[in-house]
């Protein structure tokens, strides 16, 4: 009978030269205990005596896996390995499914901005195309090698990727090719994961469209698949719509710094059938990974004072947080009194996501179904941060729609568990 240590380094041998779009030790470190072994009782996984860590924790799921995987004829023809059977299991828990968010990028402009970086390193130069109606592009790439070539990009997090979203953006991707020599789709893991990466590949091989997918976790581009030139590319069109480019790049090639802090391996890249949805690294290995991507500090913490939700209905805080330099409570109330009359003003559908200039602070508000926030600033607020409050009330919402209604029932706020909140607030909002 092969030991642990066997098996787990046969699990390595076998996956040798084969890259995960998702990192199976990522997936354990962000999951609790308290789920790991709720799992683990409804599996019938034996957990050593010795096993301590989630690490320790991960090697003897590893080893349950790896061995039903080998002896089931059924389960060997549904999975392509036991990390695959591991991995889809795992991530069929609502407990664990949870932690996708961490494999995508909360706001948009985060992850147009890192493979921004990337491209500017390239020496391409990188056009905002956002206020550029026709063919709904998210980047547009130049590059004279001496020829212009050019790239149309289209960037999605898994937030916004619905079935819906996706069909049209292959159309979108298709149409964009009478502009662009080449068209890219950028996406992340938790995007790979709600596509299909089988799917998804064959979509953008069917398209001849470079695809990239970008991890947070790791800090990694991995390039799946190289696109072809466009059989349509029209270099009339292509001139009318760098004419509509803005003047100056948000990126340009530099001979003097590197932008992009994320790692890419050419020799690991465009190799389609090498890549497969998990992963299991050796634990030295992770340990590295983890080290050289450690979370920086939080960006806004520094210009953060104030966070407040206010229940729509009756106009009452239902949860505040503060940062170390707060505001004075009179000054608040006095904003949240006269709040809407403030959002108002500004007019049309997007008014609620107005930054309001209030005695000296920048007051971020935003309004979901049920609540509405004010974010309190020393600065103006980013595009990033936007996004990320805009998401943080969603999330709230989604979380505590029922806590919601009996707040408004019996005006206690006992039923949120504000340390959980807080938590959720910092790492949404990086306050």
């Amino acid at each position: 009978m092969s030991t642990s240590n066997e098996i787990i380094n046969e699990i390595l041998k076998e996956s040798k030269g084969q890259y995960g779009i998702f990192c199976i030790n990522c997936i354990f470190m962000h999951s609790s205990f308290k789920d790991l072994k709720k799992l683990a009782n409804e599996h019938n996984i034996v957990i050593a005596a010795d096993s301590k860590t989630k690490m320790d924790f991960l090697r003897d799921f590893a080893i349950h896996f790896y061995v039903q995987y080998k002896n089931n004829e059924d389960i060997e023809n549904q999975y392509e390995s036991s990390l695959d059977y591991m991995g889809n299991t795992l991530l069929s828990y609502p407990e664990i499914n949870q932690h996708l968010s961490k494999f995508d990028f909360i706001a948009k402009q985060e992850l147009i901005d890192v493979f921004s970086d990337f491209c500017a390193d390239l020496g391409i130069s990188i056009f905002d195309t956002s206020n550029i109606v026709e063919y709904s592009l998210d980047l547009y790439l130049t590059k004279k090698t001496p020829l212009l070539r050019t790239e149309a990009v289209f960037v999605r997090t898994a937030v916004e990727l619905d079935q819906e979203n996706y069909d049209a953006t292959l159309k979108l991707i298709q149409n964009a090719k009478m502009v662009s020599t080449w068209t890219v789709f950028v996406t992340t893991p938790a995007g790979v994961y709600k596509l299909g990466m089988e799917k998804l590949i064959k979509d953008m091989e069917n398209l001849d469209t470079w695809l990239y997918v970008v991890n947070p976790q790791h800090k990694k581009i991995l390039g799946i698949s190289k696109g072809k030139k466009s059989k349509s590319y029209d270099t009339d069109l292509r001139d009318i719509y760098i004419q509509k480019l803005p003047r100056e790049p948000v990126r340009a090639p530099s001979q003097v710094i590197k932008f992009s802090k994320y790692e890419f391996n050419e020799d690991e890249s465009y190799k389609p059938k090498s890549f497969f949805m998990f992963e299991l690294l050796p634990e030295q290995e992770f340990e590295r990974i983890m080290e050289s991507t450690a979370e920086e500090k939080a960006k806004y913490q520094n210009i953060f004072r104030n966070l407040i939700v206010i229940d729509i209905e009756s106009g009452i805080s239902i949860f505040s947080y503060s940062g170390q330099k707060s505001i004075d409570e009179n000054l608040i109330s006095g904003f949240l009194t006269a709040m809407d009359q403030f959002v108002s003003e500004f007019g049309g559908e997007d008014a609620s996501m107005k930054e309001i200039d209030y005695k000296g602070f920048y007051v971020q508000a935003a309004y979901g179904d049920y609540v509405k926030i004010a974010l309190f600033l020393s600065q103006p607020s980013d595009k990033i941060l936007k996004e990320r409050l805009d998401y943080f009330i969603k999330q709230f919402e989604n979380n505590y729609t029922l806590q919601i209604k009996e707040f408004r029932e019996t005006g206690s706020v006992n039923m949120f568990d504000r340390k959980k909140l807080i938590d959720s607030a910092k790492n949404l909002l990086k306050i």
